[in-house]
């Protein structure tokens, strides 16, 4: 009797239990819906939201009588403005857009409100040098207005330690260090590695100093590179370590000697890298973060440490705010072309296209309110038929009757330099790495590869152009002298360009291009740039140009589709203060982007001749 009661029981409750799981699922269902619903709701929310913040004029914020302005340089510099966003989903540290910030300390020199500055450096990721000295420049003048600056790090790097040498106190942590190892240029080869695999790869390149294909080609540095990376490495250190000895009094060869004997003086003070960072006269106090604010608030007779201490960014909403107001005497367009220069705009921050390139620079040409353009270029280059793209727009701009000057950051060259060629003036710093007149093409070839796997191909052309660059047989020897003379007539086009553009006749031209990679100091010498100095000289000469000395200076943000904005506020941007966890395996394989993009090239068409540098701004 008993199993027909559990056979009665299962046969009942089976359906009850199958109609409640149902019921659980189409829940569960309904709150997943619900969920995306109230998502897509608090999305569309944001996006508005953000949309709004940045159309309304935004509300000053009350700054106290008198305050410590405090710079704490946590992000990445950046050359283009970032979308800011008023509800980020996490705290991740903007990009510092540089001219905002050079802007903001320039305005906070004149106010008799800021009593000091306070330049915190512990989780600075660095930047160019170029950068660096400007931001070194812009302190320097807060100094001169009787602003005193103080600098704090956990730990200096060299670079977080080439800005902080210039402030007036210099302070560590008793637990840190400050190091001064030098600069080095060693590129990775891959030669060797792609022939085992069975992969080689055709160069063509106009210019003996065109460096960018010998990682492809050889197995070590070519000595007409090696001897031009001496120059360039010895040159910038020596601008480096001059200027850290001037702004700390200190004579060169102390400098040097920890520069290069650092394990020696960190022996004779038994390992303790501060006390020996200290004693050499490098940093003037050791303490904590804490007790160094308490000092700061000190020196500024100040003591409220919650509201005396006011951030730059807060600083310029203010001014902003005023500014936004006031204007009405022109402008000073500020356009940026950061990156490589590509031909169309892939939504990658680390490329300039020259679709949107040429648009800004035609939006400014025909905008009545701007007065002349500063097109700010940090670009080892790319396509040359883009670059060609953007000078043929920057010539537009001048021929319209308003002023183009070219301001160099961390790095202008090949590309970048083709593009400022047009310019009225050139200003770079003599941290700048530009020059790089040469162009080349890199075509992989995978037959050897084929070979090894036992792959063959098979079946009919019409000549030997049709599709020429199949990586899976050798290239026929007519596409080859093909490239030559294109990669050739896209050189003798880029002296012509400079020398139309630089009023350089081609035979003094020739001997200092060949693809060499020059210092700013060395280039103004030569002729290739015409003043030194930063992003402010190069505005000052804009305004000059124009006759326009009230023209204010306005840098465009870039416009963004909705689902771009979406994607930032999500997964971030990739001037992301984080760094990809594998960014330094990755990182020597950046020179194989131009070869991986041949590869994705139509095959029926030779392949975009590159005017691009193998020279990152240190």
């Amino acid at each position: 009797m008993k199993p027909l009661i559990l056979l009665f029981k299962a046969l009942l409750l089976w359906p009850i239990r199958l109609i409640a799981r149902l019921v659980a699922a189409l829940e569960w269902i309904g709150r997943a819906v619900l969920g995306a619903v109230a998502l897509g709701i608090g999305v569309a929310v944001v996006v508005a939201l953000l949309f709004a913040w940045h159309a309304a004029p935004p509300a000053a914020p009350v700054l106290p009588s008198r305050f410590v302005l405090t710079l704490t340089l946590d992000a990445p510099l950046t050359e283009t403005p970032s979308l800011e966003t008023p509800l980020p989903l996490w705290d991740e540290p903007q990009p510092i857009h540089l001219g905002t910030l050079l802007t903001t300390l320039d305005n906070a020199a004149e106010d008799p409100r800021v009593a000091a500055v306070a330049l915190d450096l512990s989780r600075f990721p660095g930047a160019s040098y170029a950068q660096l000295a400007e931001l070194r420049d812009a302190l320097g003048r807060l100094r001169q207005a009787g602003k005193p600056v103080f600098a704090f790090a956990d730990r200096y790097d060299q670079k977080s330690y080439f800005l902080a040498s210039v402030a007036d106190t210099v302070t560590l942590d008793p637990e840190g260090f400050v190091l001064l190892p030098g600069l080095a240029l060693e590129p990775t080869y891959f030669k060797a590695a792609l022939d085992r695999v069975g992969i080689t790869v055709y160069a063509f390149r106009a210019g003996r100093y065109k460096s960018f294909v010998e990682p492809f080609t050889r197995t070590s540095m070519s000595e007409s590179e090696k001897s031009a990376a001496t120059d360039l490495m010895l040159g910038l250190w020596g601008q480096i370590r001059d200027a850290i000895a001037a702004a700390r009094k200190r004579p060169v060869e102390a400098i040097e000697r920890y520069h290069a004997a650092f394990d020696e003086i960190l022996a004779a003070h038994d390992g303790d890298g501060a006390a020996a960072a200290k004693a050499q006269g490098l940093v003037d106090t050791l303490a904590p973060f804490t007790d160094w604010q308490t000092q700061v608030l000190t020196a500024a007779q100040l003591a409220d440490r919650d509201h005396d201490f006011i951030s730059w960014q807060r600083y310029h909403a203010a001014h902003e705010a005023k500014r936004l107001l006031a204007n009405g005497n022109g402008e000073i367009r500020v356009i940026t072309l950061e990156g490589t220069i590509t031909e169309t705009d892939d939504g990658n921050d680390a490329t300039a296209s020259s679709d949107r390139l040429v648009a800004e620079l035609e939006a400014a040409r025909d905008d009545d309110a701007v007065r002349a353009v500063v097109l700010r270029i940090d670009s080892p280059g790319g396509s040359a038929f883009a670059a060609e793209a953007i000078r043929r727009a920057v010539r537009a701009v001048r021929d319209a009757g308003k002023p183009v000057i070219a301001s160099f950051a961390g790095v202008a060259a090949s590309g970048g330099y083709w593009v400022a060629s047009a310019a009225d003036a050139i200003v770079a710093r003599p941290e700048t790495l530009t020059g790089s007149i040469g162009v080349f093409a890199l075509i992989p070839n995978a037959a050897p590869l084929m070979e090894k796997l036992d792959l063959t191909t098979d079946g009919v052309r019409t000549g030997p152009f049709a599709a020429p660059l199949d990586p899976r047989r050798p290239l026929p020897d007519a596409v080859r002298r093909a490239l030559d003379a294109s990669v050739g007539h896209t050189y003798r086009r880029f002296l012509a360009v400079v020398s139309e553009g630089r009023g350089i006749p081609q035979a003094e031209l020739e001997p200092v291009a060949e693809g060499r990679v020059w210092l700013g100091t060395a280039a103004a010498k030569l002729g290739l740039v015409d003043r030194l100095g930063g992003l402010e000289t190069a505005i000052a000469l804009a305004r000059e140009r124009a006759n326009a000395p009230d023209a204010e200076v306005h840098w465009p943000t870039s416009s963004l589709a909705p689902r771009e904005v979406v994607r930032r506020l999500i997964f971030g941007s990739e001037t992301s203060a984080l760094a990809p966890p594998l960014a330094w395996l990755t990182a020597p394989l950046r020179p194989l982007a131009p070869l991986l993009r041949s590869l994705t090239e139509p095959t029926t068409a030779l392949p975009p001749v590159w005017a691009h540098c193998l020279c990152v701004a240190p």
